[in-house]
């Protein structure tokens, strides 16, 4: 009994792969007999005639004679996606003032800069929208279904299609930790990579159970593993620009530190000038200030310009 049906899917799974093939000579179409003719020998029944069809128009390849409104299996599919689209959004109220709270302290930790030049950040953003608008808008039935055609095909041109329905994603992820000390763009640029990194590792094939699921699942299934992904895709990407503005913190730490190292000296430089009427040397800087030479030293190499009121001779 396996056997014979892992025969069974065995020519199920090629039969569509050579309607798809057949449809991309065939200008993208294809007619119900072509499909009869493709699953001649396997036993269908017509709800499996209509999986058949909505897995193809979910590929954009047309049939003739059928239409997504008429199709019974797209219409379950569109059907469950809402259904899912509600049942989250009855999650996200029940746990919205618990999150929130969370989601706050953490974006918190990044202080507000407003050193950073945010009419042309905005302007960069609205470009960049504008350019993501004139891409081709997937639906998330037909992104559920490029899963399938990864794993079963290894089609690179889905692999590409799956990332590109991040992208826009991507920018509202990135909206609570903009002017925070980075730039939307460097945002955005790295939001972009860490899920470039995920698709294109295929990462949720790690997952055993969703690779099951789109291998051999239904709709729901494979509509359950996609929202799995983009929650995993969702992580990658605020982890990586955490890092990112934890890493620009700390250099605007070091660069402070420093900062008013050169300040202190340059403060008692001038001191020492007004009350010995003359340039002080390093050594009686540091005398004054109770340091070592050596980091009065520091503070004038530190200094984008030598510290004019430092007599670097003590002789």
């Amino acid at each position: 009994m396996s056997s014979n049906n892992n025969e069974t899917q065995a020519a199920f799974r090629e039969a569509i792969a050579g309607l798809k093939e057949y449809a991309k000579v065939n200008g993208g179409f294809v007619t119900k007999e072509d499909v009869t003719s493709y699953f001649k020998g396997i036993e269908l029944d017509e709800s499996k005639f209509q999986l058949v069809y909505g897995y193809l128009m979910a590929n954009n390849i047309k049939i003739k004679g059928e239409t997504n409104v008429d199709n019974t299996f797209l219409a379950m599919m569109e059907e469950a996606v809402a259904n899912d689209a509600k049942e989250e959004a009855g999650a996200l109220e029940n746990s919205e003032d618990t999150e929130s709270a969370d989601e706050q302290t953490d974006v918190s930790m990044y202080a507000i800069d407003d050193t950073i030049d945010y009419e042309a950040d905005e302007k960069y953003l609205s470009i960049y929208m504008d350019d993501l608008g004139k891409m081709e808008s997937l639906s998330d039935t037909t992104r559920a279904y490029l899963l399938m055609n990864i794993v079963e095909d290894n089609d690179k041109e889905s692999l590409r299609l799956l990332s590109e329905s991040f992208l826009e994603k991507i920018v509202a992820w990135i909206e609570p930790f903009r002017r925070r000390g980075v730039l939307s763009s460097d945002l955005v640029q790295e939001g972009n990579l860490a899920m470039m990194g995920y698709i294109s590792e295929k990462r949720f094939l790690n997952n055993y159970e969703w690779k099951d699921k789109i291998k051999e699942g239904g709709t729901e299934d494979l509509i359950y593993v996609l929202n799995g992904i983009e929650a995993e895709v969702k992580t990658e990407v605020e982890g990586s620009i955490r890092m990112l503005l934890d890493e620009q913190n700390a250099s605007n730490q070091t660069s402070n530190k420093v900062l008013n190292k050169v300040n202190l000296v340059n403060d008692w430089a001038k001191r020492l000038r007004e009350e010995l009427e003359r340039k002080p040397t390093v050594s009686e800087v540091a005398e004054r200030m109770g340091v070592s030479e050596s980091n009065v030293l520091e503070a004038i190499k530190l200094s984008a310009e030598n510290i004019e009121d430092i007599n670097m001779n003590d002789d």
